[in-house]
């Protein structure tokens, strides 16, 4: 990728503050995704538990127990529907805050001096990067050229997103059950 243009009026003191505020929200964005997984993992559980417990209570009651199972796993698909777009949107503006500080780094970086160190990987691996341009460093660390282990070529963003979408089809085949098991009975 070639250095983009450095962008006119903008000082060093200028240069860093923009550095520090796409820092700053695409860690605000990490938070935000974070939290959201652990609320709407929670809400996931309840919903859960509450199938386990009509199941329990109410199996011999087979009508009541298809219509508020019906009920619970069409919440878990909404919640599930809802929790991934919402998990989708905060990781894609995480990414684009981190895009943005990588770009300033490569056209006007926050530091005028270059720091260039070896670093090495967990797997033995040694890289040089350049500890004045973080965001740069942080993809050169994952970059297809590294040798990096296969667990940290593994994107946690995608990663996190395939847990509301495997809750969808969680839900998705518990409806389906509980329907046959209801009509063939």
């Amino acid at each position: 990728m070639a250095a983009p243009e450095p962008p006119r009026g903008l000082t060093l003191d200028d240069r860093r503050w923009l550095h520090d505020k796409y820092q700053e929200l695409a860690n605000e964005e990490g938070q935000l995704a974070g939290t959201r997984t652990s609320y709407f993992a929670t809400i996931a559980a309840v919903l859960f538990t509450a199938l386990v417990a009509l199941a329990a209570d109410l199996l011999s009651v087979p009508v009541v127990f298809v219509l508020l199972s019906t009920l619970l796993a069409s919440f878990g698909i909404l919640l599930g529907t809802v929790w991934v777009v919402l998990l989708h949107r905060t990781t894609d503006a995480q990414n684009m805050w981190r895009e943005a500080a990588r770009y300033l780094e490569a056209a006007a970086p926050p530091v005028d001096a270059a720091v260039p160190a070896r670093i090495t990987l967990r797997s033995g691996a040694t890289i040089g990067v350049d500890l004045a341009r973080p965001f740069q460093a942080h993809q050169a660390r994952f970059s297809k050229e590294n040798p990096i282990s296969l667990l940290d070529r593994v994107n946690p963003s995608g990663l996190t997103e395939i847990l509301p979408m495997c809750l969808i089809g969680i839900w998705t085949v518990t409806l389906v059950v509980i329907w046959c098991w209801f009509l063939l009975r």
